[in-house]
């Protein structure tokens, strides 16, 4: 595959890690503007966000320096002395109760894992988000650029087919050829419509990927050619893929979950100053409660926790394994695929207007029937489709590249 200018590799650099953000709904989008809207549009992305909202509950909750709030009790009522007469008893206690066992610094672990986990599974959302909405644009680009080719082959259809009745109607030619030509036009005619079906539906899955309504105008523009040439970016060294992130935060949340059940068998106790004023009589005391935990002893957080911790240490595991393999898959699809363009596009396209228009002109001196030409121009058509499609499948092997070195975040 040949070198492209640096200008290029900054456009797919552009497009794929940094497109710029617009607040405007254009109705035509090209690669960039398809995924920077995908980054403030795409209802899967929304909804990530929202759940990295919500995690940062669970961080607030830990912010105050005690978990528990202190507790204001008063007890007042009449009380009849043993001369007779009746006074007055009343108190007020203050208690304010401790997490012992490390419950608080587990609790408040557990918490910023969760909100880590939660940005991790956010990036790793809009890494698979972008690269659904970077092969859905590339899948519309070329339902365009098919229904671009099959017009043009239906125009050059009519053409033959009112040539053939002109030498028909000459008595050049049987009026099987007459036939044979207006045949091969309907059939282009019916190629063309579902053609034209095709780029509707890829624009539909596109515009819902996007959140866009079905009222909204909506076409992508660019070259096919030229996306399936652009270098993906080499992604950081150090930096990891978000999913394998997300997992390794959550074996984090879940150990200091697991700390967490097992400081239940520390009990919560409770420290105060008690006031009591009776008739004549005043004192001032301190309390001390003290839950004693024979029964409950944080079983169910334990068992519950300790088997998360290993299912997850299991899932990160296999994920990095799995990670590496994809990363190898897509890397070997990118290469054969390029393989198979490069083939294409040197060994075959030099030669198919040639080949077209010597055939075409082969016809028109009798020195090629009607059936050889026909075989000619479908030989034709199907490679300038395969060579399109060989296009598409290029480019949609760089895009899953990009998602599986993780470049697109």
């Amino acid at each position: 595959m040949s070198n492209l200018p640096a200008t290029a590799a900054c456009v797919l650099a552009a497009a794929l890690v940094w497109p710029c953000a617009s607040t405007a709904l254009p109705s035509e989008l090209s690669f960039q503007e398809a995924l920077a809207l995908a980054r403030t549009r795409a209802p899967a992305l929304l909804e990530a966000e929202g759940l990295v909202a919500e995690a940062q509950g669970p961080v607030a909750g830990t912010n105050p320096l005690l978990r528990e709030n202190p507790t204001l009790s008063a007890e007042a009522g009449s009380r009849k002395l043993d001369t007779g007469k009746r006074g007055t008893q009343f108190s007020v206690g203050l208690s304010q109760p401790f997490e012992l066992g490390g419950k608080q610094g587990a609790r408040r672990e557990s918490a910023h894992a969760g909100l880590a986990r939660q940005g991790a599974e956010k990036r790793d959302t809009e890494r698979r988000v972008l690269g659904e909405v970077g092969a859905a644009f590339l899948r519309a680009l070329h339902a365009r650029e098919l229904s671009r080719l099959l017009h043009e082959t239906e125009e050059a259809a009519k053409h033959l087919a009112d040539a053939t009745k002109k030498r028909f109607d000459a008595g050049d030619v049987p009026i099987v050829d007459a036939h044979v030509t207006r045949v091969a036009l309907a059939r282009t005619h019916a190629a063309v419509a579902v053609a034209e079906g095709e780029e509707s539906i890829s624009l539909s899955e596109l515009r819902a990927l996007l959140g866009l309504p079905l009222e909204a105008p909506l076409t992508v523009r660019g070259d096919l050619r030229e996306l399936a040439s652009l270098p993906v970016p080499a992604p950081p060294s150090a930096q990891e893929r978000p999913d394998i992130v997300a997992l390794e935060a959550g074996l984090a949340q879940a150990e200091a979950e697991l700390r967490l059940g097992r400081s239940q068998r520390w009990p919560d106790v409770s420290v105060g100053v008690r006031y009591e004023n009776e008739v004549d009589e005043t004192a001032v005391l301190g309390t001390l409660s003290v839950p004693l935990p024979v029964f409950s002893r944080g079983q169910e957080e334990t068992v519950t926790q300790d088997a998360r911790v290993r299912r997850l240490r299991t899932a990160l595991e296999m994920a990095r394994r799995a990670r590496e393999v994809q990363v190898e898959a897509a890397r070997i699809r990118d290469a054969k695929r390029q393989q198979a363009l490069e083939v294409l596009v040197k060994d075959a396209l030099p030669l198919l207007d040639e080949n077209e228009a010597l055939a075409r002109k082969s016809y028109e001196a009798g020195e090629m029937d009607l059936a050889e030409l026909l075989l000619v121009r479908r030989e034709t058509l199907e490679t300038r489709v395969a060579l399109l499609d060989s296009h598409l499948q290029a480019a949609l092997a760089r895009v899953q590249l990009a998602v599986e070195t993780g470049v697109l975040p």
